[in-house]
């Protein structure tokens, strides 16, 4: 099976070129040529900028693929660009979407039939549009397609935990506990949701990909199992040696102090549940399953970071916006 990637590099996207790889796929991927060490040295590779659309369309010129994946999308325009470009060269157009889709103020365990997003934060919106879109488009042109709608996942270089610093940098969320330095939390931790790390997801996609059980539907691709905020330090804090220092606020409280972007995760999502039935994908990929708990999945975390030389090091200005927050936050001193 032939398949392109838009993205190689990322926390999603690498671990599902490697599945494909795995499984004996002729795997190319379209990359800037950034974060080399996340290559797999068994692809093709496509150097270009994928928003220089005459040079991406010269580079695949006589192309042709059972499937195109893309991990780049977040809004409708990027989605009806990509489209314009690679839904005339596949079988199967393979779209990113995410489990925010749906509204998670009611409080139950998500299908892939509950689709309407809280209209809080403007990712879940964009993502639950081009959703639409996608349909629509695929349906007037022939084109095949399959929707994926990951939860939180997390890889060597992510920790599961919001609001975070960029990937690369989270070992100064360890580096922090470890200083015994709190973190914050919102509802004393306790929202709930399905963690998976990017190994499991990517065997969800793989099994997924030129499957025709797949053709024009939507997948939540989730691990079995869900743990709270809360048990996220808990764990990093077991695995290192140290009990965690936790500092709770109220989400009112809490989203006054942070940018547009992060009060919109924060109240539009990361407050509230979000559990995900799998059900769906197993019925479709009945060899899927969860094969890595979240003290596994940390551990590989941890050892990443520690065997990369802590990849790109410490975020200071995070952490001491997180001290600042907190000094605000406990002194009555509120931006809101």
């Amino acid at each position: 099976m032939k398949i392109l990637t838009i993205g190689g590099t990322g926390v999603l996207s690498a671990a599902v070129v490697n599945s494909c790889v795995s499984r004996g796929y002729d795997v190319t991927i379209i990359h800037r040529g950034n974060k080399k060490q996340f290559i797999n040295p068994q692809v093709k590779q496509i150097l270009c900028d994928i928003s220089d659309e005459k040079q991406v369309i010269a580079k695949t010129q006589g192309l042709n693929f059972d499937v195109v994946i893309d991990f780049l999308i977040v809004t409708l325009d990027h989605l009806k660009k990509s489209l314009s470009i690679f839904g005339g060269i596949t079988k199967q157009y393979v779209f990113i979407s995410t489990a925010q889709v749906y509204n998670t103020s009611i409080s139950k365990v998500f299908t892939e039939n509950d689709e309407t997003p809280q209209p809080l934060w403007r990712y879940s919106v964009n993502k639950s549009e081009c959703e639409k879109y996608l349909a629509t488009y695929c349906a007037e042109h022939g084109l095949l397609y399959t929707i994926i709608r990951p939860g939180v996942t997390y890889d060597n270089r992510r920790i599961p935990y919001d609001i975070v610093p960029p990937y690369g940098k989270h070992w100064t969320i360890v580096a922090r506990i470890m200083a015994g330095k709190p973190m914050i939390t919102w509802n004393h931790g306790e929202n709930r949701l399905n963690l998976t790390r990017v190994e499991d997801f990517a065997e969800g996609v793989a099994g997924l990909l030129g499957n025709e059980q797949a053709y024009n539907e939507a997948f939540n691709v989730v691990g079995d199992y869900v743990y709270s905020w809360k048990e996220v330090l808990e764990m990093l804090g077991k695995i290192v040696g140290v009990n965690v220092a936790m500092q709770d606020f109220s989400v009112e409280t809490y989203s006054n102090e942070l940018n547009n972007d992060n009060r919109e995760r924060l109240i539009g999502g990361r407050a509230n549940n979000l559990i995900c039935s799998n059900e769906k994908l197993k019925s479709v990929v009945p060899d899927f399953y969860t094969t890595l708990t979240l003290e596994d999945g940390l551990r590989r975390t941890i050892d990443g970071y520690k065997a990369n030389n802590y990849f790109d090091g410490i975020d200071y200005k995070w952490d001491a916006e997180q001290d600042r927050m907190i000094h605000n936050l406990t002194s009555g001193n509120y931006r809101g």
